[in-house]
C-alpha cells in the first residue's frame, strides 16, 4: 500500500538521521547541543532545566516507533513486540557505533531512553487510533 511505503521511507530516514547524529564526534555533537539549547531557551526561558541530548534520544526514537508501527499492515501484539525488539536492537547498535567515534562512548541509560521513546511512539499511535476510532488498511490499528 502507498501509506506503508511512505512510513517505511520515513522509518529509514529517521534511522539514517540517528546514524548521522551518532557519527558526529564529541566536539561537533556538543556544538549542535549548545545551539539547540540556545534556541529552546529563547522559546521557554532560561529558568527551566532540561537535557537536550536525552530529550533528543527520546523524541527521535519516539518518531521511529511511530513510523515503524504505521509502516505495518497490522498492528497486533506480535507486530508491536517485533517493533519494540527492533527499536532495542537499533538503540544497542547505535551505542555500539558511537563507541568508535572520537570522544563518544556507550551508555546503557541511552538505550533505555531510546527504548522508552520508541515504546511511547507506539503508545501514542495506538492511543490516538483507539480514542479517535481510526482505521488503517480496512482494520483498526487498535486490535
Amino acid at each position: 500500500m502507498k501509506k506503508e511505503k511512505v512510513f517505511k521511507f520515513l522509518s529509514i530516514a529517521v534511522m539514517l538521521s540517528i546514524f548521522w547524529f551518532s557519527h558526529q564526534d564529541a566536539k561537533e555533537s556538543a556544538r549542535q547541543s549548545t545551539y539547540v539549547k540556545k534556541q529552546v531557551n529563547k522559546v521557554i526561558g532560561k529558568g527551566i532545566k532540561y537535557n537536550i541530548r536525552k530529550n533528543a534520544h527520546f523524541f527521535i526514537y519516539m518518531v521511529l516507533g511511530m513510523s515503524l508501527l504505521l509502516s505495518r499492515e497490522k498492528a497486533g501484539k506480535r507486530e508491536i513486540l517485533e517493533i519494540v525488539g527492533f527499536v532495542i536492537l537499533y538503540a544497542i547498535s547505535d551505542e555500539f557505533h558511537q563507541s568508535f567515534i572520537p570522544g563518544r562512548g556507550t551508555s546503557f541509560k541511552d538505550v533505555c531512553i531510546d527504548t522508552l521513546g520508541g515504546t511511547s511512539g507506539i503508545l501514542v499511535v495506538k492511543t490516538t487510533a483507539y480514542t479517535r476510532n481510526i482505521y488503517f488498511y480496512n482494520e483498526s490499528i487498535v486490535k
